[in-house]
Parts: structure tokens; C-alpha cells; sequence
């Protein structure tokens, strides 16, 4: 499960003076197309995160390392759909209800035991649901299909319907039968099959671990008394769950003032971690001070700045093993660049078969203006009319106003080179 922990040493931005950059931002470099961008993510992606072997039990959620095979028929015998009677279908193939059959009734089997009589032409048993059919019965009637004659025998008012109500041996799996790939992640229907198989555990992926820092002099924790200027930390809390949705262990390594030497210090204590995540101070003002620190820290970067809206300042890193995420301090931008490009980088660690939000294409229901130049994604509400989905662009787009990411289960990509959206266009979503 991930953990929650807040460093001991937040600091209080109410009682420290803001420091500002000591350098000025390189704002004249090219923005990074975003399928570029995303392919130097995943290629500085070079190693899985260990496996470990869990109880099936313990699976549900995880990241299988290992294909997983059938070992036995399932089921492992010829056995009843249902309650009734098992019979050779030549006996019964006559049988109605103005002329019933009826035959001697042998044995009782019941789910979990396994009957020693041979059926005989004339001759039937009684079966629960589940239990293996006896040697020589190749049919089940059901119960309603019957009724008790006298004192050992059974009349039979209906001929065996199509399936017999039999369930072959191996009509479900046969041994060898691969039941799921390395990469899969398990559900609880996978549980129930790999449980049939008789697997009793398997090898998934450790989860990834992931530090989260929030950084601006604005920032104190919910529930504090807010002071002039001042607002809650969102993003820690939001990244938090969005990385634990993930399936990483994560931790909130604290809040830091924009004050270098602070940032400094937090960087400098946690380096045991696969990924670490900044929110804040990415940007080009006075104050935004993360960049640079990140350079002061030993973080080699690798790109600075996307091309897409929102989340253009987004910053890539690499120190040591650790990969570095610093992200926008608008909370829509940040949650953004982490489904765009850490969600993707998280599933490769993870040894996922596919790398980031699931995609498709969808009807556009409404119409919007835009400025061109950058790539959008557009927090939108998707909605079935007839056979088709219909993309409901919502009204309020800004970054920093998150209430409406609440209600968009898609974001709507929008091509750089567009001016306009119309009602009736086939636009690509990501499904959230």
C-alpha cells in the first residue's frame, strides 16, 4: 500500500522570506513537440522495477511478471450444469409429457464425490450442480424436466436439451492454456481463473517509489488558518493520489518556500526513490527557483518545456537512478503533465504491455475558438448518444481552476495548427 508521510522539516512559508532566481530562464529555447517529449520520457526509462512473489490473494491491482499457464483441464471432469438427473440420451430421446420414461434411479451424487456405478441402458442417477457425471451417462436432464414415480424410479417428461447440460472436461481451459501475459495487471476475474487453475501465487512488479515536493511561499497544509496571500497545497495531495491510483508507494517528502538553500536541503535528503515529483516554481518568473536548484542538486536535465497548453513548463530530469518531475504549480496543469508523461514513465517501470492513458475517438458536441501554436487537452464530459460517443468540451478551461476536473472523465487533444473545433468533429480523447 503507499504510504503517506509529511517531512519533518516543512517549512512554515508564513514565517520565511522568498528568495529570488539567481539566474535568468532560458526563454528562448525551442519548445519540445509532445510526442517527443513523451518518447525521451520512456527512453530514459531503462530498467523495470524489481518482482516479487504474492499470494494470489495479495494480486488484485498488480503488475503480472510472468505468463500465466493452466496446469490442469479446466473443469478437471465431465460434470452437471445443473440439478437433475444424468441418463444416456438415447433412453430419453423419445420422452414427453403424454409419454414420460421412466427408468431406475442408482446412485445420488452430490458435488464433491465421485459415483462408482457404470449407468446402464434404463438406468439414471441423481445429480447435483458441479458433480462429476457417472461412467456411461452422457446427458443431464434437469429436475423440472422430472418427477418421482414410485420408490426408485424417475419419470422423464422432456427429451435432453442442446447442451445436455453437461460441462466437458477442459471445455474451459486446457493444460497449457495461457490465462494471462507478463504485463497484465490483475483483476478480480483474473483471481478467480488463475484460482481455477489451481495457481496460488505469482510474480508481480514491487511498486514504484515515488517522493512528492510541493514548493511557493503561498503554500501551508489544509486545515491551517490561511494568512494574507496565502492558499492550501493541492498538489501534493493531488499528485499523491494520482501516483497511488498508479499503483506506486508514495510519500510527501514535504513543502518548501522558494528559497533555493530549502529546496536544497529537501533534494539533498531524498534520493532513494524512482521517481520524484516537483510541482511548482517551473516557470520563468523571479521567484520560480526550482529549475535552477534542480541543477544545483545534481539533476541532469534532459528537456525543459512542451509544447501543449496546459502544462508547458514542464521540466525532465535524471539524477543518479532517480527520474526528476518538475511540474507546473496550477493544479490542472500539473495533473495534466502527470497523465501526458509520468503515468506513461510509471507504467514502463511497472512492466505494464501498454504505456499511459487508454485512447480513442469520439464525436465533438459542442464548438470552441482557439489561439494556434501549441498542442491542447481540453477537460471534457463524455456522453452516449444512440451508437455514438459524443465529447462535451467543458466551459471553464483555465489551469488554474481545478473544480472542473472533477466532472471530466476525458481530455479532447486539439492539433497545434487549429483555430477552431466545430460540433459534429471526430476528435482523439484519453480516457481518464
Amino acid at each position: 500500500m503507499p504510504t503517506f508521510s509529511l517531512d519533518d522539516g516543512f517549512h512554515d512559508a508564513s514565517r520565511t522570506v522568498p528568495g529570488k532566481r539567481m539566474t535568468p530562464p532560458e526563454v528562448d529555447r525551442p519548445l519540445l513537440a509532445y510526442e517527443t517529449a513523451l518518447g525521451i520520457c520512456l527512453s530514459a526509462v531503462d530498467r523495470c522495477v524489481p518482482e516479487e512473489t504474492v499470494d494470489i490473494a495479495k494480486s488484485l491491482g498488480r503488475v503480472l511478471r510472468q505468463d500465466v499457464t493452466s496446469g490442469i483441464a479446466v473443469p478437471p471432469f465431465d460434470k452437471s450444469a445443473m440439478d437433475g438427473y444424468a441418463v444416456k440420451q438415447d433412453d430419453v430421446k423419445s420422452a414427453s409429457e403424454k409419454k414420460p420414461v421412466v427408468l431406475k434411479v442408482v446412485d445420488e451424487i452430490p458435488a464433491g464425490t465421485v459415483s462408482d456405478v457404470v449407468l446402464r441402458s434404463g438406468e439414471a442417477a441423481r445429480i447435483m450442480t458441479g458433480a462429476p457425471l457417472p461412467v456411461g451417462a452422457d446427458a443431464v436432464i434437469r429436475l423440472e424436466k422430472t418427477e418421482s414415480a414410485q420408490a426408485g424410479l424417475v419419470q422423464v417428461y422432456g427429451k435432453v436439451d442442446e447442451n445436455n447440460y453437461v460441462i466437458y472436461k477442459g471445455q474451459d481451459l486446457l493444460p497449457g492454456t495461457r490465462v494471462a501475459s507478463a504485463g497484465t495487471i490483475v483483476e478480480p476475474a483474473l483471481m478467480g481463473i488463475m484460482a481455477n487453475c489451481g495457481v496460488c501465487d505469482v510474480k508481480v512488479s514491487c511498486p514504484p517509489s515515488v517522493g512528492i515536493i510541493s514548493t511557493g511561499s503561498e503554500l501551508v497544509p489544509p486545515g491551517t488558518r490561511l494568512q494574507g496571500g496565502q492558499i492550501y497545497d493541492v498538489n501534493s495531495y493531488l499528485l499523491y493520489g494520482l501516483c497511488a491510483m498508479a499503483g506506486c508507494d508514495v510519500s510527501i517528502l514535504g513543502r518548501v518556500v522558494d528559497k533555493s538553500c530549502d529546496l536544497l536541503s529537501l533534494l539533498n535528503s531524498h534520493s532513494d526513490v524512482d521517481l520524484l515529483l516537483l510541482s511548482g516554481g517551473m516557470s520563468v518568473g523571479d521567484y520560480d527557483i526550482v529549475h535552477e536548484t534542480l541543477k544545483r542538486a545534481g539533476v541532469e536535465e534532459i528537456f525543459w518545456r512542451v509544447r501543449i497548453k496546459p502544462g508547458k513548463p514542464l521540466f525532465f530530469g535524471r539524477r543518479g537512478s532517480a527520474l526528476v518531475f518538475g511540474l507546473p504549480g496550477n493544479p490542472v496543469s500539473s495533473a495534466t503533465n502527470f497523465y501526458l508523461f509520468v503515468l506513461p514513465v510509471i507504467d514502463k517501470l511497472l512492466g505494464k504491455s501498454s504505456w499511459g492513458l487508454e485512447t480513442g475517438y469520439a464525436v465533438l458536441g459542442n464548438s470552441m475558438l482557439f489561439r494556434p501554436g501549441r498542442r491542447k487537452f481540453l477537460r471534457a464530459k463524455l456522453r452516449r448518444d444512440g451508437a455514438s460517443h459524443v465529447a462535451w468540451v467543458l466551459n471553464e478551461q483555465r489551469s488554474g481552476v481545478l473544480s472542473p476536473m472533477v466532472d471530466a472523465d476525458i481530455l479532447v487533444e486539439v492539433p497545434e495548427d487549429a483555430r477552431m473545433v466545430k460540433d459534429g468533429d471526430v476528435v482523439k480523447v484519453y480516457y481518464l
